[in-house]
């Protein structure tokens, strides 16, 4: 599986947005459940490869989308 990153959102909404936005401009990305070790009250994080995290946090940012956290998983 490899490393990848987790964002965490504070709305369903702003999950779902991450996913539609980021699928749009082609980076690969899946809504998974948040780990148990992680505290989000919507439950869902956005799982993306680490190598595509850099670009899609600047495109949330550009976006205007809310990101309650991000987290670095093996």
């Amino acid at each position: 599986m490899g490393e990848f990153k987790l964002f965490t959102f504070n709305s369903t909404h702003q999950a779902l947005l991450t996913e539609k936005t980021l699928k749009d401009l082609g980076f690969s990305v899946r809504l998974i459940p948040v780990p148990r070790s992680i505290s989000a009250s919507c439950g869902l994080a956005a799982r993306i490869n680490i190598c595509d995290f850099e670009a899609a946090n600047e495109t949330l940012i550009t976006h205007g989308i809310d990101i309650a956290g991000v987290h670095d998983f093996a």
